[in-house]
């Protein structure tokens, strides 16, 4: 079965974007209202959206992603990571439509890097266990796909770099072709990993941006921000 429409949460953010952008050079369309009209902690919201959009696939990209203010305070961020995915899952449970998370490699420590799908998961913050949660749910169902990847903008949003922190992080014209391309695959599912070649963050960094000054980990004192987050496909 072809794919001719897809239902997207989070399409202001920046994967949601680029998703809309590119798929304007494929044959599918998207339904990505906005999250006044489909906020996904709301239920009744949700089911009602992605049932009216008549969609044969959900792309879940909505969620709170700040790291450090879910430390500070994370019960709303939860709602939306938790709950929100559960709605989607709930939803698309009921309505017999695949479901495709975006998670993150954050849901790994960072200690040994090269992490394959089938690595157990050790996550070290508040959001990467809320990120974790969702995996739980939507993995529930074996048809589901679950996409860990990790982005930037188009641009490296500082003006240093870690030259001892490793990742298969890229910019995100890179990665939202590949997830889409994964995403519109029917076949596949359980999960995967979306990334380039493992890269410490300063040579990442130096792709784009001309000059940056590079620093330690370690001086980064809120918590260990862990050494190697680099992932396999396969």
């Amino acid at each position: 079965m072809e794919v001719g429409c897809i239902f997207l949460t989070g399409g202001s953010g920046t994967l949601g974007k680029e998703i809309i952008s590119y798929s304007k050079d494929l044959e599918v369309k998207i339904c990505a209202p906005s999250s006044k009209l489909c906020d996904v902690v709301n239920y009744e919201q949700t089911y009602q959206s992605i049932k009216n959009s008549k969609a044969e696939l959900v792309i879940h990209a909505a969620a709170f992603t700040n790291i450090d203010k879910m430390e500070e305070s994370f019960i709303d961020p939860m709602g939306v990571n938790v709950i929100g995915t559960f709605n989607v899952f709930k939803t698309c449970s009921l309505l017999g439509i695949k479901m495709v998370l975006i998670s993150t490699d954050h849901v790994f420590d960072g200690n040994k890097g090269y992490y394959s799908p089938h690595d157990l998961i050790n996550p070290q913050t508040k959001y990467a266990r809320s990120k974790a949660a969702s995996e739980m749910i939507v993995g529930s169902d074996p048809n589901n796909l679950i996409i860990r990847t990790s982005f930037y903008g188009y641009k490296f949003p500082y003006e240093a770099a870690y030259k001892d922190q490793w990742s298969s992080k890229d910019y995100i014209d890179i990665i939202a072709p590949r997830i889409m391309s994964k995403s519109l695959d029917l076949e596949s599912s359980g999960i995967i990993h979306v990334g380039s070649a493992r890269r410490s963050m300063e040579e990442i960094a130096l792709e784009r941006k001309r000059k940056i000054a590079t620093k330690s980990r370690k001086s980064f004192k809120k918590r260990d921000l862990g050494k190697d987050f680099s992932l396999l496909e396969k």
